[in-house]
């Protein structure tokens, strides 16, 4: 659809603040300022969320060369500031972004949409569709996991002139949401893939998630729902009650199974039927999933590998590189390494668009891009995987983000495993996804407006802070908590630029303090005194600091005998200013001491009120931890702090979040041995009857506490969880298989999503803080995002 700033102030019907509305070509529609490729060409909806408010950002874009606005905001001097833009305000800039997706898919009504939704397989479906049938139709389809409420009209604005057919996700986190994306999609077929218990804290139960799921529905023609999930019977009685007179196909197969029934229905009601013993060959060649998953790993000559192997196309080429762009740091260059694309690509336009990303030296991979050429780009050609694997090693990298494109199938994987850093067999695999899923999932028990803290201290509990800290950032937390100084700093170096709070800035290095902008705690008289020497030497006025009080962790902080000296110290200079006051709380996840948290927090309201009465300005406040946060809603302040919960760990009962590390190894040899055979140092290990053990590559070396040796702990193993025998070593350990069906090269897991951490810190009597941080930094960081 041809979209220019006059149709669209028509569509959405918008007041005109600045320029008139004209007839410049809108190809693009922006929400993240980040992701922005053709200024010239886009519209920008300044959205405003929980977290962020996109008016902010129209001057950097304005400077970057847009020219159309969306705005809800009148009392900005638009046509002063902006003036060669073109600012369209609206009571509700999201709506608007919507109103534009209902037009469009009134615009293109004879276009047949494919609704999908259901708690899993949506994209994996969604793909395997396209996959199959691009090239045999025009078909176009939602980018990755674009489902809520502003990625469906993002996908939506996809279709035009030509599009034979859409295949659009519609994800929903609660009731009332699906009848906006109903709105915009307004599917023709519907699929629904299954059901589960993700995303259920905003339903009273499955059977209200299912109903408000079925909405989608309404008006198709045909709804396919799979025959394989423990809730189909529900699924259709649902969707027939909600969508009376739809007809309901159910589909055995799992998710090609649902992909082939579709596919074929769609053919033929496009008078292609001839064409769907091509299609089925096509589906039939397809892997049963198709991960999203992005790879983040950290490799030698500092560089960072990123690996993609999602469908290798156009639209997903540009989505990777915005991912992957945000990881350049200063004194880095995006490298971008592709391999045979899917569908057939445009040299030219490929060309354009790395120029825009950013990308400074581009290796292709295949006589699909032989020719290709750019006086902006370093272009390096190498006719095959077998002939790249054979030329580069890691050596001819360096300081580089290194960007690998394309499918399993065609050799990418094989690139990514070439770059890698010598491996040890055990590594630590960190879903950055489930990072943001625990992040919302709290933000969702706090009020609109109550910032959060993130708690990235000690390497962020192991797991690895940088790339946890530009998770956040990107989430839109308030603040990142580290303990000492050169936490922060290093964060800093790799370019997160949000405010860091320093928890024990103890030490004599304030110069890099101020020099990062890192915030210190302060929680004595002599702390002051030391920040107030070295602010008034150094030249510092008006630094943020953050009071901590002791209201009962007797640990460390202001007492309350001290406030009046500490409020006249702090009022007699001008070098520092109370940017937050705060406090621990000792016995939050203890259920059986509600009385002495609740005296904390008493002490902390009277003690907190008293030193902000005595400012002259009113500093932010924040008493609860994650525990906190559970149980204490009503003490929320201005600031909660997130730590435990934000790994996927639940400090108390009853809430269920998603673990973020799997701590994995290797089964690097197996024997078979018989009744009265003893195992590992000291003998300790003795076989009870004729078993398989399996040796593992890790010990307490890599951070597997000693203690669970003997039986003490088991580890997951094919699905079955199998008992340590014997003393665990400083490298390897050995593990009871028997039943197994292990074979070598197998994977373990030691904890993780499968093997909850809390097995084995209850076993050891500890926490289990403790044992993520006891991960060894030799065991590889493999970072991933769905």
């Amino acid at each position: 659809m041809y979209l220019n700033e006059s149709t669209l102030s028509e569509i959405i019907k918008a007041e005109s603040l600045a320029a008139a509305p004209g007839d410049t070509p809108l190809n693009y529609l922006l929400t993240d300022s980040r992701d922005l490729t053709y200024p010239g060409e886009t519209v920008f909806f300044a959205l405003r969320t929980r977290v962020n408010d996109g008016h902010q950002f129209i001057g950097r874009l304005y400077a970057n060369g847009v020219r159309c606005f969306v705005v809800d905001d009148g009392s900005i001097d638009y046509a002063g500031m902006y003036p060669q833009a073109t600012v369209l305000r609206t009571a509700d800039v999201l709506a608007s972004l919507q109103r534009l997706a209902a037009y469009i898919r009134t615009e293109y009504s004879s276009v047949p949409v494919v609704g999908i939704t259901g708690s899993r397989g949506k994209t994996i479906v969604k793909e395997l569709l396209y996959r199959s049938l691009d090239g045999i139709i025009d078909i176009v389809r939602s980018p990755r996991s674009y489902n809520s409420q502003i990625g469906v009209p993002l996908s939506m604005a996809l279709i035009g002139d030509g599009t034979d057919a859409a295949v659009i996700e519609a994800g929903i986190s609660q009731n009332g949401e699906m009848d906006r994306l109903r709105g915009m999609t307004r599917p023709d077929i519907g699929v629904f893939t299954s059901l589960t218990d993700e995303h259920a804290d905003g339903f009273a139960s499955i059977e209200e998630k299912a109903a408000e799921k079925a909405r989608l529905f309404t008006g198709c023609s045909h709804v396919f729902i799979t025959a394989d999930d423990e809730h189909t019977d529900m699924m259709t009685a649902t969707v027939r009650r909600v969508c009376p007179e739809t007809e309901i196909i159910t589909v055995a197969g799992g998710n090609k199974g649902l992909a082939a029934a579709v596919g074929d229905y769609l053919l033929d009601s496009l008078g292609h039927g001839e064409a769907k013993d091509e299609f089925n060959r096509r589906l039939d060649s397809l892997p049963a999933k198709i991960s999203p998953r992005i790879d983040v790993i950290s490799t030698l000559k500092d560089c960072l590998v990123i690996y993609d192997g999602f469908t290798n196309d156009m639209r997903s080429i540009y989505d990777a590189l915005n991912f992957a762009r945000r990881y350049v740091t200063p004194g880095h260059k995006l490298t971008f390494i592709l391999t045979p694309t899917d569908t057939p690509v445009d040299n030219d336009r490929l060309a354009a668009l790395l120029k825009a990303k950013g990308v400074g030296r581009f290796i292709a991979v295949g006589s699909q891009f032989a020719g290709m050429e750019s006086d902006d780009i370093a272009i390096e050609h190498v006719p095959g995987v077998e002939s790249m694997l054979e030329r580069y090693t890691i050596s001819d990298f360096d300081k580089e983000v290194i960007l690998i494109k394309g499918s399993p199938e065609n050799g990418a994987y094989d690139i990514k495993s070439m770059l890698e850093a010598p491996r040890h067999e055990t590594v630590l695999e960190v879903d950055l996804g489930a990072v943001t899923k625990n992040f919302n999932f709290f933000r969702s028990k706090i009020k609109p407006g109550t910032g959060i803290v993130c708690m990235v201290k000690a390497d962020g509990y192991g797991v690895g802070a940088l790339e946890l800290s530009k998770t956040l950032q990107n989430q839109g937390a308030a603040y990142l908590a580290v303990a000492v100084i050169d936490e922060g700093v290093e964060l800093r170096r790799a370019g997160v630029s949000m405010p860091i709070i320093v928890m024990n800035p103890i030490g004599t290095n304030y110069k890099a303090l101020f020099e990062h902008r890192l915030e210190p705690s302060v929680f004595s008289m002599r702390e002051l005194d030391m920040l107030l020497e070295n602010a008034s030497r150094l030249g510092v006025f008006d630094y943020p600091v953050h009071i901590k009080l002791d209201t009962g962790m007797h640990r460390l902080g202001f007492l309350a005998d001290e406030l009046p000296g500490l409020a006249a110290a702090l009022n007699s200079q001008s070098f520092v200013k109370v940017r937050s006051i705060f406090s621990h709380l000792a016995t939050a996840d203890c259920l059986d001491q509600d009385e002495y948290t609740r005296t904390q927090l008493e002490n902390f309201d009277a003690m907190s009120g008293s030193l902000t009465d005595a400012l002259p300005y009113r500093p932010l406040r924040h008493v609860l931890n994650t525990a906190g946060i559970l149980r204490y809603p009503q003490y929320q302040y201005d600031m909660v702090r997130l730590g435990i919960g934000l790994y996927g760990v639940a400090p108390i009962d009853g809430y269920r979040l998603t673990p973020v590390a799997r701590l994995l190894s290797t089964i690097i040899s197996i024997k078979r041995w018989d009744e009265g055979i003893t195992i590992g140092y000291g003998r300790r290990g003795r076989v009870a009857r004729p078993s398989e053990i399996a040796t593992v590559a890790i010990g307490y070396a890599d951070g597997l506490n000693r203690h669970l040796s003997n039986g003490a702990a088991t580890v997951l193993v094919n699905g079955r969880m199998c008992p340590i025998i014997g003393n665990i070593c400083m490298d390897q350990c050995m593990v009871d298989v028997t039943g197994a069906d292990a074979q070598l090269g197998d994977t373990v897991e030691i904890f993780g999503p499968d093997a909850p951490i809390e097995r084995l810190s209850d076993t050891l009597q500890t926490i289990p803080y403790e044992i993520l941080t006891s991960v060894s930094p030799r065991a590889k960081r493999i970072y991933f995002r769905e």
